[in-house]
């Protein structure tokens, strides 16, 4: 007999092939909360109030989508593995709610927004609920599961700059995120998912068997009332999600509608993800020797030191340079926090496995998702509404004293506080490297034994063989 099997180290390819669908993840991602809301405001005409009660309003239809994702795709059989056949129904079904959310007509009524966006709700959460608890299921430490999700994030930033990128594509006659921009933009999504799914279906392996006992959803609230870094969790990553909601929603219509860069938007989102995935390597080193949750915290503690000086510059071109170089800050030390939020709630998953015996991976990345999408939308509603309170007027560049201390307010400072915020709790977290060593050995000992159990029960003349392992093992 021999000791349960534990998740192998993934290997380059089968690395590289889970991480591509990050990719056309990543450009719809990033065109729903950086260029989409201000985008229906400028373009399509639609005023701010309207835009954030739009993405304030989805957020209650659409809340019990990933926790329905999650507790089915939990208990999904099939010869794919349990994950696979959502990453493939999702995928059809988010480049639908995609396409449509991205080609409205020039005053097209509120509700084309509306029910596009909860189109691409629903698929987000079919696709990324069980994508990413799959990825969390792979790893077999505490260093590899940062090394997968680091990979992903890796992804993620190539995806957002090729988004990044499409404006100044030759077919184009301006730089502009333009109507016929965004409807390609929408066919590139299309077409990515039609390559890396199939990709990844085929080189990455099936996850683990889940443990024998089921998570249902009142496990899940009790797991939230009993496990202390679960519910830390869901404060940093709901505060840090916040923060970034907000200043993602109006980076548009700020740097467009205020400081008047509209067509060179393109070269500071550049700035942005390429600083991102140029930190990633750099970040390494500092995720290994000071651990997951303090790393996190660090980069949100440096990235708050970006916004003041955001506030002393004025609308024109002799701001463009200093804009582009705090931009680049921002994103380089902004870019840890998509490795570590998604690698620390794979520490929780352990943890909560240890405690109660039950795999609950599916119905905590579902929250994962949820936490994404709520404080996108939640992050974005409020910005548009601060804005729109403070008289701030899009589609033009000349603002009212009050609409420029509303985008300011939305832009540099709301964002600057709540990363502060996310420090404060992510500095209490208790699972560092050593207790998640502790944790891996032991489910690696309950997994041992629970299969010599089994084999045991299937072979009772095996008896003394069992107990003279058990022993070993024990020692």
């Amino acid at each position: 007999m021999t000791k349960a099997a534990r998740p192998a180290p993934l290997g380059l390819t089968s690395l590289t092939a889970y991480a591509l669908p990050g990719v056309p993840s990543a450009m719809m991602l990033y065109a729903v909360g950086v260029i989409v809301p201000g985008f229906y405001a400028s373009d399509i005409g639609l005023s701010a109030i309207v835009v954030g009660t739009v993405l304030l309003c989805t957020r209650l239809v659409d809340v019990g989508f990933e926790f329905t994702v999650g507790y089915f795709s939990d208990r999904t059989h099939s010869s794919a593995g349990r994950r696979k056949p959502w990453v493939v129904a999702g995928a059809i079904v988010i480049a639908i709610g995609f396409y449509t959310l991205m080609t409205p007509e020039p005053g097209a009524p509120w509700q084309r927004f509306f029910f596009s966006l909860l189109a691409f709700y629903l698929g987000w959460a079919m696709l990324t609920v069980p994508y990413d608890a799959w990825g969390s299921e792979l790893a077999h430490d505490y260093a590899s599961r940062a090394t997968i999700f680091t990979s992903r994030a890796t992804a993620a930033y190539i995806g957002s700059l090729l988004f990044s990128l499409i404006p100044i594509l030759p077919i184009f006659a301006s730089s502009e995120f333009s109507p016929d921009v965004m409807r390609f933009a929408a066919f590139a999504v299309a077409i990515g998912l039609a390559l890396t799914v199939p990709i990844a279906l085929k080189f990455a392996p099936v996850e683990p068997g889940a443990p024998p006992k089921p998570a249902t959803l009142k496990g899940l609230f009790s797991a939230f009332l009993t496990n202390a870094p679960l519910r830390l969790y869901i404060v940093s990553a709901t505060l840090c999600g916040l923060s970034n909601g907000v200043f993602a929603a109006v980076t548009y219509i700020y740097q467009t509608d205020y400081m008047g860069f509209a067509s060179r938007v393109w070269l500071m989102l550049i700035v942005y993800l390429g600083a991102n995935l140029i930190a990633l390597p750099i970040w390494a080193p500092v995720v290994r020797r000071i651990g997951k949750h303090r790393s996190w915290a660090l980069g949100l503690l440096l990235n708050s030191l970006c916004f003041p000086p955001m506030a002393f510059l004025a609308p024109g071109e002799a701001s463009f340079l200093p804009t582009l170089a705090l931009l680049g800050f921002a994103g380089a030390t902004y870019s840890v926090v998509n490795v570590t939020t998604p690698a620390v709630l794979g520490d929780v998953v352990d943890h909560e496995t240890l405690r109660t015996g039950i795999n609950r991976a599916g119905g905590f990345f579902a929250l994962q998702a949820l936490i994404t999408k709520l404080t996108l939308a939640v992050g974005a509603g409020a910005a548009f509404l601060v804005i729109g309170f403070f008289g701030f007027k899009t589609g033009t560049l000349n603002q009212t004293p009050g609409g420029v201390f509303g985008i300011q307010i939305a832009y540099i400072y709301i964002p600057a506080l709540l990363n502060l915020a996310t420090i404060f709790f992510l500095w209490r977290f208790p699972l560092d490297a050593r207790a998640m060593s502790i944790i891996r050995r032991r489910l690696d000992a309950l997994a041992w034994r629970a299969s010599s159990l089994t084999a045991h029960a299937l072979d009772p003349h095996s008896t003394d063989k069992f107990e003279i392992l058990t022993e070993r093992n024990q020692r």
